[in-house]
Parts: structure tokens; sequence; C-alpha cells
């Protein structure tokens, strides 16, 4: 049965769009989340989040500012980064430190940081995220640092990524002959990928609207025997019939996606190992951590709001799931 909170949304999208969403096959099966699980701090907004696992240790990228400062707008003067670790999934995560902070002004991050990223490219973690010289939205910038320790100290590019302007929500994965494909949105949430041949190299425009009919955003892209495979929220609703709810997408080069294959990858219903449930008013920023013979999709998410976008309880949450076709 149907949440009275998604009916109303699909209410909203007329009965077409309800046939549709009803007609659209999920692309995974969900496991009950663990309650207490995923990273929270008191006193602070957690958005965002992107996971490895290094032996048998969990490291979370995730972005926070203090409550006293608004959801969701209070990020962009005041949004910093930080590192957290965990060695069970079914455990909260434990916040280590600040990786990427405030620093003195004159650099394109010097106000702010947000949207980490983390991939590893040889024996090199490099963290993909997006900053502010000045808390504008107009000045958001993509740029990275990387380290060889990851809890020691990160070296912070000096410069942005030369992309066009208001890049932002990176998502970066590496191909088979070491390239880097970074996919990234503007204001207007169209959504764009470059290339490199080196993740501090010069980036090239290959596809600057992957998705024509419709605002898109928080794409995570990973790598198939097929090609590649994406998620990412659905803004309007317009593929999967669902606002803002999580959208799979496929491609054989990553480069030009299909646009007509669509399954819905996640709502906004979740029930936990106790039997209880909560629809959320937000799950955003999609993450899979492939473990093994498991995976685990991370969201941010939010309760409690005064409305659907603003307000409330964030955390970063985390569940195990399993492919349909598996």
């Amino acid at each position: 049965m149907k949440s009275s909170t998604q009916r109303r949304i699909w209410k909203m999208q007329g009965a077409e769009k309800e046939v549709h969403l009803k007609e659209m096959e999920k692309v995974f099966e969900f496991y009950p989340a663990v309650k207490g699980s995923g990273f929270q701090m008191e006193g602070y907004h957690i958005w965002c989040g992107s996971v490895l696992k290094e032996g048998d240790t969990y490291y979370l990228f995730a972005a926070r500012w203090k409550k006293e400062k608004s959801f969701p707008l209070g990020y962009l003067t005041d949004s910093e980064i930080v590192l957290a670790k965990t060695e069970d999934l079914n455990k909260p995560f434990q916040f280590v430190k600040t990786i990427i902070g405030k620093r003195d002004g004159g650099y394109w991050d010097s106000m702010m940081a947000h949207n980490p990223y983390i991939i590893k490219i040889g024996d090199e973690y490099v963290l993909y995220y997006i900053g502010s010289p000045d808390g504008g939205t107009v000045t958001r910038k993509i740029g990275f640092a990387h380290t060889k320790d990851i809890l020691g100290e990160w070296q912070r590019a000096d410069k942005a990524i030369e992309l066009p302007p208001d890049a932002n929500n990176p998502c970066a994965v590496a191909t088979p002959n070491n390239e880097i494909l970074l996919y990234f949105r503007d204001g207007s949430l169209k959504v764009s990928v470059a290339k490199a041949t080196r993740y501090d190299g010069e980036y090239t425009v290959l596809n600057d609207n992957i998705f024509p009919e419709s605002g898109m955003e928080d794409m995570f892209v990973y790598p198939t025997d097929k090609g590649y495979e994406m998620l990412l929220e659905d803004g309007s609703g317009y593929y999967t019939g669902l606002p803002y709810g999580g959208a799979w997408f496929s491609s054989s080069d990553g480069i030009v996606w299909d646009r007509k294959n669509v399954r819905m990858a996640y709502d906004f219903n979740v029930t936990y190992d106790d039997g209880t449930k909560i629809v959320m008013q937000r799950r955003e920023r999609p993450f899979l951590l492939f473990d093994g013979d498991r995976t685990y999709l991370f969201n941010a998410a939010k309760i409690n709001g005064e409305t659907q976008r603003t307000g409330g309880d964030t955390w970063n949450f985390v569940q195990e799931i399993k492919a349909k076709n598996e």
C-alpha cells in the first residue's frame, strides 16, 4: 500500500504519470535498513556521502554545517567536508576529522566545501568536491584534494577545474584505460560529462546535455560488463513519475545514455529491521558500495522538516540492496 505522502505526490502528476509509475520496474530489492546505522551528528546538518572500504574499515566522506544555519541553503556559506569511519555497516559511522574546511581568502573554495565524491586511482585517493569563495551559487566550482594516506593530510588544489559556469554535483569514474569521466550539473540542472587523461589534467566536455527532457542531479556512475550504469535524482519526475525519486539509466560508453529503458532505483519509503517504517521527505545523493557479494545504497536523507524541501533532521542513510536480476 502506498504511503499517503506518496499518493499526494503522484496525484499531482496526473493519471498518466500514476499509471507509468505503477508499471515501471524497480532495479533493486531492498533489505530492511538497520536502525542506528549510517552517519549523523548532534547539532549538525549532514548531507551528501561518498564511501570506500580499505581493509576492514569503511570510510565515509560527508558534508556538514551547524544546525543554527538553515537547511538546505546554509551549506553555501558554512559547509565543510568531514571523514567518518566504521568497521560494521550495521553500526553508526563515527566522526574522525574535518578534511576540507574554510581557508584564507583568494581560493576557489575559501568559504565552503560540499558534494564530496571519493575515488581511488592507483595508490592515491582523490576527493572531488564543490567550493565557493563567497557563498554565491554562480561562483560554485568543482575541484579536488588528494592524498596517499586517507587519515593523513590532504593536498587541496589551488585552482578549480576549468568547466562551464556553476558546475557542481561532481561524480567521477575511472575508465578501463585509466581516463577520468567527470559528471556534473549546472544551476539549471543540466547534466554534462567531461573527460581527462588524469584527475589533475585538462577536462574536455563530451556531452553537455545528457538528459535534455528534464532537469536532473546527484549522479552516481559505475562501470559494468556492458558499459556503465547511473543512479540519479529525477527532479521533475519526468522519467519515473516520482518527483525527486531515484532513476536508473545505462550506457555503453558513459557518454550517451539510454533514456528510453529507464527503471526506478528507489523511492522515499523505508522499512527498518525492527518493523518500523518511515517516509523520507528527501532521499538524494545516491552512492553504491560494492562489498564482495553485497551491495549497499547510501543516500542523504531528511525527515521532520517544515516543508518537503526545507528544515528537519538530516543524516547519511545506508541500506543493503540486491539487483533484481541477481
